[in-house]
């Protein structure tokens, strides 16, 4: 609204911002249709796109269907009507020059024998100490210590987890575990150091994905199914004590409030915080990720869904392989890969004051970054000297991992507990600030649209 000439307010009971997959279910799911979804890019989804460029498709890196819920895949199946199929997962683990399966501690076969010597012992060890239930809240490092024992801590937990989080695993608290960490028992753990186990371990043995066009194609579904959405909508501010929100594209009145975008963000868009709000949201971290997706002119032939590398003499954390998940990805004679290199964002101070990065982690562009990691891939194996790439296609992902430390907690409590007050709820994996996957963002939508009335 300009001083001179008040923009008229447009008028809306439920105003969601953000048309992820959060976004787009909350308003699926909303039996009073007095909504409006709104969304800054020009198409629905959020990092549940996919980007076509000559023959490939990409997704925002790996995005997989893993289902547990009856009434999700009863939706999912609907959504897809028919062009969906399911995979059993091929991932691997590449470290000491090696290939193994994983998940590491269940697969240790394939290593060199004084690692895995040292791993079993180790392990074995751990299982003798004091039960990690029985201490108090360990934070991550300790935690892998006391249920995995030095080796396994050392040769995989300790530093993938610090090559992905970008942060020491001593800050890391256990909050975001659940059920991503598998925790084989003793048997299970020698029966994989000597033999080529195949037992699969874990929330994503078995994952679900599109047939042809992606990722894209469940956004697609469920858009045709929401009837209010407004994209290219760029939120300038909001002001929950006027309930009304400032865009490029007009000024609109709401009731109740949605937000999917990332915390930070949000909390930089409203107007007049209470200090001791501010002061929580400068507590939050978060990890960023630049998305390498490469297209190459030879068939694979491993079946690999996606690999991952604990080293830090490799600039990526994690490799997966487009073709293996559906061969409508790429042309024919070809393969595509995604490449996660994960960096730490520039200082909360300069994200939430909207001064734009220099680069990747402000001193390396990306340009810069898909060469080293081609050049690492090719030193690993996985690419050939003689490959050709005929397709590249860099997406950064400035919110990608939200980072459990032990400000995490208080801080989104202090935050989400004050906008409740002002009718505003903040939802998702990234309004809810938290690890989650598209399952949880489904579920997590209709149960907010339960909740507005």
């Amino acid at each position: 609204m300009n001083g001179n000439s008040p923009e008229k307010i447009k008028k809306v009971k439920n105003l969601i911002i953000g048309a992820g997959i959060t976004g787009l279910s909350t308003a699926f799911h909303l039996k009073d249709k007095n909504y409006l979804l709104i969304e800054k890019e020009k198409r629905p989804g959020g990092l549940c796109r996919s980007e076509k460029q000559g023959g490939f498709t990409y997704d925002y890196t790996g995005h997989l269907l893993h289902i547990k819920n009856e009434y999700v895949k009863k939706l999912i199946f609907k959504l897809l009507s028919g062009n969906i199929a399911s995979r059993a997962r091929n991932a691997a683990i590449y470290s000491n020059n090696v290939f193994t399966r994983y998940p590491f501690q269940a697969n240790l076969y394939g290593l060199p024998q004084k690692i895995i010597a040292e791993c079993i012992e180790s392990f074995i060890k751990s299982k003798l100490t004091t039960p990690y239930s029985l201490l108090p809240t360990p934070c991550f490092y300790d935690w892998c210590l006391q249920t995995f024992g030095e080796g396994i801590s050392k040769y995989f937990m300790i530093p993938y987890n610090e090559k992905l989080w970008q942060t020491d695993t001593r800050e890391l608290t256990t909050r975001w575990m659940g059920r991503y960490v598998p925790q084989p028992s003793l048997e299970e753990v020698i029966r994989g150091a000597y033999n080529d186990n195949k037992k699969l371990f874990g929330y994503n043995a078995n994952f679900y994905y599109p047939m042809r066009g992606g990722i894209q194609t469940l956004i697609d579904g469920i858009s045709k199914k929401v009837e209010n959405i407004e994209t290219s909508v760029n939120v300038k501010s909001i002001d929950i004590k006027k309930k009304i929100v400032l865009t490029d594209k007009g000024v609109y009145g709401y009731k109740n409030l949605v937000s999917t975008i990332p915390l930070p963000v949000l909390v930089s868009l409203i107007k007049n915080l209470p200090a001791d709000v501010k002061k929580s949201a400068w507590k939050l971290k978060w990890t960023s990720v630049l998305d390498i997706n490469i297209g190459i002119s030879r068939a694979e032939t491993a079946g690999r869904h996606w690999i991952y590398f604990p080293e830090n003499k490799y600039v990526f954390y994690r490799v997966g392989y487009y073709n293996n998940f559906s061969k409508g990805l790429c042309p024919k004679n070809t393969f595509s890969m995604y490449v996660e290199v994960a960096y730490p964002p520039d200082s909360p101070a300069r994200q939430l004051s909207g001064e734009r990065r220099a680069g990747i982690d402000g001193k390396t562009n990306k340009e810069n970054v898909f060469k080293k990691a081609v050049s690492d891939l090719k030193k690993a194996g996985i690419l050939k000297s003689n490959d050709k790439i005929i397709s590249k296609c860099l997406l950064d992902i400035p919110y990608a991992y939200v980072v459990y430390d032990k400000n995490k907690e208080p801080a989104f409590e202090k935050i989400s507990g004050f906008l409740k007050k002002h009718s505003v709820r903040t939802t998702g994996r990234y309004g809810g600030w938290k690890y989650s996957t598209m399952e949880d963002a489904i579920l997590e939508g209709m149960e907010t649209a339960k909740l507005l009335k």
